[in-house]
């Protein structure tokens, strides 16, 4: 390949993700400042709601957002945008010692330790494989306050499926993406920490996936959306479309309102759409 040639494609690939970033997303209608994937805000005490930024392509950008429950010493839910831009080569690339900090937004009273759940994995609610475009986007995956206590067969198997699959669905628009905790009761615990009975992830995108337009520019009928409820004890990999549920029947079960400032139907419950 000749250098021209060479430094021709970077520019390409350069200018076209820059086009269609999941950044410039134009203006929300909610009274505080949002985006389209953080859900609507619920006043709650025992809530904690923080984002985490870093620097990607010479400018700040958002990781993820949260929120965190100090009853559960974990997040109900964690926000975030999948995009190529957020994917790179770096990997873990942090030294052991760094493994597993703690959130530093997240004062020590309710920061959750290193230490681990005493026989679970630690389940990571954004994936570190969504943030491998630089170092310090992936270590804050690894905040302690993104970790749930995960039974290992769910973790290795039917949700590590959901996510690669979710990933493997990134396009030229941005999919915004709520990953979520949902404790039905909080009797089981892993020493202290209360063991959620499901997991659920809500999935916004535009439907032809190469619109260059936001979701707060597009009609109804040029988005789609879906959601996958799963119990905690489903173990093995398998046809994901019998965990889908329609938005809607996900903020029923929650009591989150999900994409709030965004024109979808949320009851629409299409796997094929979303290659399910």
């Amino acid at each position: 390949m000749s250098r021209i040639y060479y430094i021709l494609l970077l520019s390409v690939i350069f200018i076209s993700c820059k086009d269609v970033d999941p950044w410039d997303e134009g203006e929300s209608k909610l009274p505080y400042p949002t985006y389209p994937e953080i859900p609507e805000r619920v006043s709650n005490e025992n809530y904690i709601y923080t984002t985490h930024h870093a620097v990607l392509n010479d400018r700040e950008v958002r990781n993820f957002t949260l929120c965190f429950d100090k009853t559960k010493y974990a997040a109900c839910w964690v926000a975030y945008p999948l995009h190529r831009c957020y994917r790179g080569s770096v990997g873990r690339t942090y030294e052991s010692s760094e493994v597993w900090p703690k959130d530093p937004t997240i004062n020590a009273e309710q920061a959750i330790g290193k230490g681990g759940y005493n026989g679970y994995t630690r389940g990571h609610q954004i994936p570190s494989a969504d943030r491998t475009a630089t170092q310090d986007l992936n270590k804050q995956t690894f905040y302690m306050s993104n970790m749930t206590p995960q039974a290992y067969d769910f973790n290795s198997g039917v949700w590590l499926d959901l996510e690669n699959r979710v990933r493997e669905y990134m396009c030229n628009d941005t999919i915004y993406v709520v990953t979520g905790a949902h404790w039905e009761t909080a009797t089981k615990k892993a020493g202290k920490y209360p063991i959620p009975t499901h997991y659920y992830k809500v999935l916004l995108r535009t439907r032809t996936g190469n619109s260059k337009k936001t979701v707060f520019a597009s009609s109804a009928e040029e988005l789609k959306c879906i959601g996958f409820w799963l119990s905690h004890s489903t173990a093995e990999k398998g046809n994901l479309k019998s965990y889908c549920k329609s938005v809607a029947e996900i903020e029923q079960l929650t009591g989150f309102t999900f994409f709030p400032d965004v024109n979808v139907d949320k009851t629409q419950c299409v796997p094929a759409d979303w290659g399910f």
